[in-house]
């Protein structure tokens, strides 16, 4: 697993560090700059939403019998292999540090400049793996600031074009750039933040883990 995804990773270990470089002197320009890139997004993915309703419904009518969590997946897996640069794929909420946040597609510095990016090697919500997210604590909004504030059993909140999802978190750990290992996936839907650490520098990876609680299939979808 470490050498599949260690090129993606060793990516955006480069972007987060560029961007570090320009703290001291862009934040207030990158905070404008993000909400600039963020507006629509919402309205994105409300479309994406509505456009995706038919094809998730054809798809769910040709599993009918199977259970709920193997829809879930199937449709993980048809959206997965569909997707774009940017293209947005959920909502993320935290209650406790405030997060409310559109998820898009890859972690180039385009999709960073939106907020949080999806790691493109890993998995889709549902997909019975690990999805892996990333984003800043101080430029392009900050939308990870206070990561470090999670504990063990915190929620995390996903709503996908297909399903919604709740996990709690599992752990938290600081980790070098170079540690790829917390990409893998242990054959169960898991969740994975990751931003730098401390906030001001580019020196490690904070790290925070949560494993799946419930998943369900949209209401607008009859499974």
């Amino acid at each position: 697993m470490k050498k599949i995804f260690k090129p993606s990773f060793k990516k955006l270990s480069i972007l987060l560090m560029a961007a570090g470089a320009m703290v001291i002197l862009s934040v207030p320009a990158t905070w404008l700059w993000g909400y600039y890139e963020r507006w629509g997004l919402r309205e994105d993915f409300d479309q994406e939403l509505v456009s995706s309703l038919s094809a998730n419904q054809e798809l769910i009518d040709r599993l009918t019998g199977e259970a709920e969590l193997e829809k879930i997946k199937q449709l993980a897996i048809a959206k997965r292999a569909q997707l774009s640069t940017e293209q947005t794929i959920a909502i993320l909420e935290i209650p406790k540090i405030g997060i409310n946040a559109v998820v898009v597609e890859g972690t180039e510095e385009g999709s960073l400049r939106k907020g949080i990016g999806h790691l493109e090697e890993t998995a889709l919500p549902g997909m019975q793996d690990n999805f892996a997210i990333a984003g800043d604590r101080v430029l392009w909004g900050g939308p990870f600031l206070n990561l470090d504030d999670l504990a063990p059993g915190d929620a995390i909140r996903l709503k996908t074009t297909y399903a919604d999802f709740k996990y709690k978190v599992t752990s938290s750990v600081i980790i070098v750039p170079e540690d790829t290992s917390v990409l893998g996936g242990r054959g169960k839907d898991e969740i994975t933040l990751i931003t730098c650490d401390p906030p001001w520098s580019t020196s490690n990876r904070l790290v925070v883990k949560g494993e799946l609680v419930e998943a369900r299939l949209l209401d607008t979808i009859q499974g």
